[in-house]
């Protein structure tokens, strides 16, 4: 007949069973990262090359939030992308209700609107982070098909690495609004301008 089960061990053994479970329960769950929306097969489709990069909407309810660096950046970043932002200039002059009114009609827009802009920690860890979306029509008006979208939730830092914040200056918002646009634009595709000179079929 063999011995019966020594219950204080089991117990025991059921206590380091449950704290080890509820230790893992209460391991920290990595945020999902934000994924594009939009017709992406539209998007490679067209390949639009010209794009209106509109003017920046603050729905933050703060004056500090740096518009004009902020559309600055997007032009460099779609840039970078393949794609062509026309003129500030001359998007602001044919800008009406929300849309370009110029002509020839541009192959898209681009809207950000920011949401939140915290720059509370930047002269002391020098991070700042933004809130905003975006998104890409096809033509020139925010009635066309939506081609690409996305919920951006991010932060630059903008210390020298080692731990010690940015001295003052009154470059700091223009540059982190250019790599928050980088970032911001990151999962727009590649356009291929080759793929934009093939025959539509």
């Amino acid at each position: 007949m063999s011995a019966r089960p020594n219950s204080k061990i089991s117990l025991a053994s059921l206590a380091l069973l449950l704290a080890g479970s509820l230790g893992a329960c209460a391991a920290p769950v990595r945020k999902a990262e934000a994924t594009p929306s939009g017709s992406l097969e539209l998007l490679e489709a067209l390949q639009p090359g010209d794009i209106v990069v509109a003017p920046v909407r603050n729905q933050t309810g703060s004056k500090r939030v740096p518009l004009d660096e902020l559309r600055a950046g997007l032009s460099n970043a779609i840039i970078g992308r393949m794609y062509n932002p026309l003129d500030t200039a001359y998007v602001d002059k044919n800008w009406v209700e929300s849309s370009f009114k110029g002509s020839p009609a541009p192959d898209g827009l681009l809207v950000m609107a920011v949401t939140q802009w915290n720059v509370n920690h930047l002269y002391s860890t020098g991070k700042v982070s933004m809130q905003a979306e975006l998104l890409l029509f096809a033509g020139g008006s925010t009635t066309g098909e939506a081609l690409w979208g996305m919920q951006v939730n991010d932060t630059v830092d903008l210390s020298d690495g080692k731990g010690n914040p940015p001295a003052p200056s009154p470059l700091l918002m223009g540059e982190a609004a250019e790599r928050l646009a980088v970032k911001a634009l990151a999962s727009l595709p590649m356009r291929d301008p080759v793929a934009a000179h093939e025959p539509k079929l």
